[in-house]
C-alpha cells in the first residue's frame, strides 16, 4: 500500500493602482506573504512581475541608517508616503526613491571620519 501526499500550492498576486504612476504588489503563496512592494506601472507586467529596468521600492517609515524592508501587508487605501519610498541599488544600498543613497552616504561619511581622525 502506497501512501500519496496531495498539497496544493496557491499562487497569488494583488495589485493596487494609485493614482500617480506607482501601483502596490503583493505576492502570496497559500495564506503566507512573500512579497510586496511598489513599482512604477509602465515596469509592470499585467500579472504584476517587473519588465526588464524596473525597480522594486518599499516603503520604511524608519529614517536613516534603521531603513529596512518589511514584509507586511499595507493599508493602500490610507497611503500617502511616496517620498519615503527606498529601493536597493545594485551594490545592495539603500537608496531613497529621489536618487539620494541613504546607508551608503552615511557609511561614506563615517568612513571619511574615521579616516581623518587615524592622521
Amino acid at each position: 500500500m502506497k501512501t500519496i501526499l496531495k498539497k496544493v500550492i496557491k499562487l497569488e498576486t494583488k495589485r493596487h493602482d494609485f493614482d500617480n504612476d506607482f501601483a502596490y504588489i503583493e505576492i502570496w503563496k497559500n495564506a503566507r506573504l512573500k512579497d510586496c512592494y511598489f513599482a512604477e506601472k509602465q515596469y509592470l507586467w499585467p500579472d504584476g512581475s517587473l519588465k526588464k529596468g524596473g525597480l522594486k521600492y518599499f516603503y520604511s517609515p524608519l529614517k536613516q541608517e534603521d531603513v529596512e524592508k518589511e514584509i507586511k501587508p499595507l493599508n493602500y487605501d490610507t497611503f500617502k508616503w511616496f517620498n519615503r519610498l527606498y529601493y536597493f541599488d545594485e551594490d545592495g544600498f539603500v537608496c531613497l526613491i529621489d536618487g539620494t543613497n541613504s546607508t551608503r552616504d552615511s557609511t561614506l561619511d563615517n568612513k571619511k571620519q574615521e579616516y581623518s581622525s587615524a592622521m
